[in-house]
């Protein structure tokens, strides 16, 4: 999709939100233990960054990676990325909870906005450090926060690298990939700040705490938008970091069907 595109016009509703300013995109990223993906993540959300202030200067991007109980060289690579890259900062946390480091991330990167009008004019990124987001990601979220959107959730894919060609099949059969889809991940949501602080922000949760934001500013009236425009490649690996997340449904997927991973992974790993 282009930058720019005007697809998000066709929800929106002029009364309400034609007097809307962006000025700040906050980016968060929880991380535990994502050595092999980390950099990949940060340089993708980079070429995002720098995509959207090529067409729209006037919007300022902050990026809080949350390094949540790291013991690989995780949090080696994202406080090295953040030294050279302005704009990024990387936070330590012993939460062992996915919801309360995309809370904590949030809370930080909104405690940095200074001026009254900070949490209205600013709008919250989700992704995860094993997913690289598409180059249009940010642009496409200021495009739908200014058409009237409060949040947007988009559709993500495994990599087909780590998957086995069988298995990625089975997936894509049963996963939705159009407009107006089911699916909700963190690691491809974006949310109104606005919106995400009336309603409690995530709450502590192990897992599913994106699905269960969603639901509160569902219940609350407020305009979420799903579309298969912002797709993310996340890692197909099939034992993830959390319970119930992403991996354990490649998992499961994967004892239905009698495959496995690819074996040429192991190779790339070790490279």
């Amino acid at each position: 999709m282009k930058s720019g595109t005007s697809c998000w016009k066709s929800f929106a509703n002029p009364g309400s939100w034609m007097a809307r300013k962006l000025r700040t995109i906050l980016v968060v990223i929880p991380a535990h233990n994502e050595e092999q993906y980390i950099l990949d993540c940060l340089e993708a959300v980079d070429r995002s960054k720098l995509n959207l202030q090529a067409v729209r200067p006037g919007i300022a991007v902050h990026t809080m990676v949350v390094l949540d109980t790291c013991t690989d060289s995780t949090a080696q690579r994202a406080s090295d990325f953040a030294a050279t890259h302005p704009g990024y900062f990387a936070h330590h946390v012993n939460f062992g909870n996915v919801g309360a480091t995309r809370a904590f991330g949030i809370a930080q990167g909104l405690n940095r906005l200074t001026g009254p009008r900070g949490t209205s004019e600013t709008w919250i990124a989700c992704t995860d450090a094993d997913t690289k987001v598409p180059e249009n990601w940010l642009e496409e979220f200021a495009v739908a926060y200014l058409g009237g959107a409060d949040a947007v959730t988009g559709t993500v894919e495994p990599d087909r690298v780590e998957l086995a060609p069988q298995l990625y099949r089975q997936w894509r059969e049963r996963y939705v990939l159009a407009p107006h889809h089911p699916h909700i991940h963190g690691a491809n949501l974006g949310i109104s700040a606005a919106a995400y602080s009336q309603v409690g922000g995530f709450k502590t949760l192990a897992a599913h705490e994106d699905v269960e934001l969603v639901a509160r500013l569902r219940r609350r009236g407020y305009r979420v938008v799903a579309t298969d425009q912002l797709h993310a490649v996340t890692s197909g690996r099939l034992e993830g970091r959390l319970k119930s997340g992403f991996a354990d449904y490649l998992s499961a997927l994967a004892g239905e069907t009698g495959t496995c991973a690819d074996n040429s992974l192991d190779t790339i790993r070790a490279g």
